[in-house]
């Protein structure tokens, strides 16, 4: 009798190894709710990472001020100009003068102070250190291309006007016998009269620790205003707005406020105001070169406090 001998391994049926629809849509899903824990998680770690990086040009910005009053006596001025022969005004920005102390001898050579800063080519220049990095890199406005300086000096709160008198008038702040900050132009007018001003450590009453000293305004010559984006069209026809890092035009005085109460005084507008991108708040560099975070949310007692030096209103952290 013939026997018949079969190969095992084709009678065996092979297992179905697809997925169900069912079992797709549970991988899918899964994955969703990954991506959706872990994509904030990076972004709040990017974001932290540029607070930082800004905390440190700011801490580079604060000790190069200092480096230059251990050279001439004082800080140097918050903007400065001279008059020459035609009776124009020869001006340049604070942060022109700090550029020995940040490594860019060379550039600081380079510039003319006896030319107006717009009219020098040293100044057309990007720096990384006065740049905030969680600020929109948008430096064409118009038929002009900015240099653009994220950091600068708010020389005075204006009490008389825009938004904040009505926090002196109904007495949420006190009044003040003076609410300048801490850095000055070298000659400033009070009472219709010239008074010269140097500003020296021993001059700062409210103490450098407990006085603010550079402050941001970033996004400039772009308007924001509370994290939206206008288009000013006048803007992007003038040469000087303050968005430049060496324009005399970058500081300013503070008058505006925002929020439900009117009381917040910062990240409202940078139209000549203090405006930050980080959320939730800004960095200060106080005049010991040190950078803290303050929350928008800030008392405006307090802030004023810190923002004024010789108020005799010092408010310790």
């Amino acid at each position: 009798m013939k026997t018949y001998r079969f190969n095992q391994r084709w009678c065996v049926k092979k297992p179905n190894i697809a997925f169900t629809l069912v079992e797709l849509l549970v991988v899918i899903v899964i994955i969703a709710v990954l991506l959706g824990l872990l994509i904030p998680a990076v972004q709040a770690a990017r974001a932290t990472a540029r607070k930082l990086q800004c905390n440190n040009n700011m801490k580079q910005i604060g000790l190069a001020a200092h480096h230059y009053h251990n050279l001439y006596n004082q800080f140097p001025p918050s903007k400065w100009g001279i008059q020459n022969m035609s009776d124009s005004r020869i001006k340049h920005h604070i942060l022109s003068f700090l550029l020995p102390f940040l490594e860019q001898q060379p550039l600081h050579e380079q510039i003319d102070f006896g030319k107006h800063w717009f009219d020098n080519d040293a100044t057309k220049i990007r720096l990384p250190v006065y740049l905030c990095p969680e600020s929109p890199k948008q430096f064409q406005y118009g038929k002009y291309e900015y240099f653009t300086g994220d950091y600068t000096v708010a020389e005075q709160m204006q009490r008389t006007e825009g938004k904040i008198k009505p926090l002196f008038d109904n007495g949420i702040v006190t009044q003040r016998s003076s609410l300048f900050g801490m850095l000055q132009p070298p000659a400033r007018i009070i009472d219709s009269k010239t008074i010269t001003t140097t500003v020296s450590i021993v001059s700062v009453t409210d103490g450098l620790s407990g006085t603010i000293m550079f402050s941001e305004s970033a996004g400039r010559p772009f308007v924001y205003q509370k994290g939206r984006q206008f288009v000013d069209t006048a803007l992007s026809q003038r040469k000087e707005c303050g968005a430049d890092w060496s324009s005399n035009k970058a500081p300013f005085y503070v008058r505006e406020s925002c929020g439900t109460d009117g009381t917040q005084l910062f990240n409202c507008t940078n139209q000549n105001e203090i405006y930050s991108f980080h959320y939730g708040g800004a960095n200060f560099c106080y005049g010991d070169g040190s950078v803290h975070f303050l929350l928008e949310t800030i008392h405006p007692e307090i802030f004023i406090s810190l923002f004024t030096a010789y108020a005799g209103d010092y408010h310790g952290e």
